[in-house]
């Protein structure tokens, strides 16, 4: 067989799983990445994409099943391409998302033999998600569609009925909305005309508290059935305690960050986590799944190795979250965040919880590191940088203040990995890196790593 073509149909036999969770075939020694395929699975594929040294496919027939498969949870599996490791077992979930931080470390990184820890395995297993976002879209025909985007297909999106990833209270909530939405009038957005009304539901969830922020993003236009839309949604589910109407008038398929009015209750929900109380409003970061945060957090403030007498730098700070829990060890934390409204709730947080230690800036992190760390040189500093990781400036700045340890929060093994190169080259030495599983069923895997000074 010759180098497959795109809309080819080819049969191949899964190896392995590459970093991001797609099935890795081979042909004739050309590598093909297949979406919907484990190892051991030999599956009928459409070929979507065909590069000069690889190509990319989706199965759309399972000839013979891995002897991994096993049921997937979800009546949407494999239309929704949300969770798309539900087929394989848990524990082989874990074990492939420990090799693939190790494989970052090492390809990536530099690090020939990565110090891991035992992965710190998900529970609850399921229903852990604290946000969901979801899309509206025209129904095929008429009507209105409120759900997940079909894959590969941006201007469809598929009806959910039950996600099994979020609780019960807020499916019912989703399902609640979509009928108040069809009784409207109003029309869905259209991406491709830049016609209609609804665009994103965003549901946050307290799971330590119960509170629920239900979170409207429409295009702009008159909302004329507004306060009886809130009446009704709240009057069936009092759990709600921040309704919110959100208008993008962008053409950016992005469900927060926009102005927003308060329909009923306040604009923010609160949140528990180790013993703090936070208040999250509609564009606040907070990992997604609070159960596991806890253990994330502790794991990084273990890492920290804190004995009272150290200044912590926290990047990237958000709200405040690990910076609060870092000033209950050391002499003073500082957090330094990009996002305006995220340092005033870090402030309001941290006076709420009594952390007379902690302060914040904001800024961009190499601009502020620039400022201040030449004349306050941290002892520790604790990073959560966005996916993309740390800039190769910002790794630099800290590499001109070089504290005595650094522990590093991932979201994305490849871009830590590539950071760690970085900074084993400038000084450091990799002392552990352990995986904590924030997302089963998915792909997706968070890593804390420590660094010290060689």
């Amino acid at each position: 067989m010759n180098k497959p073509v795109k809309n080819q149909e080819i049969e191949v036999s899964i190896d392995s799983l590459a970093f991001g969770g797609r099935g890795v075939a081979r042909v004739n020694g050309f590598v093909v990445f297949v979406e919907g395929a484990v190892p051991g699975d030999v599956v009928r594929a459409l070929v979507t994409a065909s590069k000069r040294s690889y190509a990319e496919a989706r199965s759309v027939e399972v000839l013979a099943p891995s002897r991994q498969r096993i049921q997937p949870a979800c009546a949407h599996f494999g239309v929704c391409g949300g969770c798309s490791w539900q087929s394989l077992p848990y524990e082989t979930q874990l074990e492939f998302k420990q090799k693939q931080v190790g494989d970052c470390l090492k390809r990536i990184g530099g690090v020939e033999e990565p110090p891991l820890d035992e992965p710190l395995g998900a529970a609850p297993l399921w229903r852990y998600r604290n946000k969901v976002e979801f899309s509206f879209a025209p129904a095929p025909g008429a009507g209105i569609d409120l759900g997940f985007h079909r894959p590969g297909e941006w201007q469809r999106v598929i009806n959910i009925d039950d996600c099994v990833l979020h609780s019960q209270l807020t499916n019912k909530i989703r399902n609640l909305t979509r009928e108040l939405v069809r009784e409207s009038g109003l029309e869905a957005y259209d991406p491709r005309s830049g016609a209609g009304f609804f665009r994103h539901l965003v549901l946050r969830e307290g799971a330590n508290t119960g509170e629920v922020m239900v979170n409207l993003v429409t295009a702009p236009g008159e909302f004329p059935e507004k306060q009886d839309f809130a009446r009704r949604l709240t009057t069936d589910h009092p759990e709600i305690a921040s309704l919110v109407w959100s208008v993008n008038s962008t053409k950016a398929s992005v469900a927060t960050g926009f102005p927003f009015q308060v329909l009923a209750g306040r604009d923010h929900i609160f949140e528990e986590i180790r013993g703090l109380r936070l208040k999250v409003s509609p564009s606040s970061f907070l990992q997604t799944n609070t159960h596991m945060a806890e253990r994330l957090y502790r794991k990084a403030v273990g890492y920290a190795g804190l004995r009272g007498e150290e200044l912590v730098f926290d990047l990237y700070c958000g709200i405040g979250s690990i910076s609060l829990l870092l000033a209950r060890g050391c002499r003073e934390v500082f957090g330094i965040e990009i996002m305006e409204e995220a340092v005033i709730l870090a402030r309001e947080n941290t006076r709420a919880n009594g952390a007379e230690n902690a302060g914040f800036a904001v800024g961009k992190v190499r601009k502020v590191l620039k400022d201040l760390g030449l004349r306050r040189r941290p002892d520790v500093v604790v990073m959560d940088p966005p996916r993309a990781g740390a800039s190769k400036k910002e790794v630099q700045r800290i590499l001109e203040i070089m504290p005595s340890r650094i522990v590093y929060v991932s979201c994305n093994a490849s871009t830590l990995a590539g950071n760690a190169a970085q900074l084993v080259e400038g000084g450091y030495r990799l002392l552990g890196a352990g995986a904590v599983d924030m997302f089963p069923h998915t792909p997706h895997i968070e890593v804390v790593a420590l660094f010290e000074v060689a």
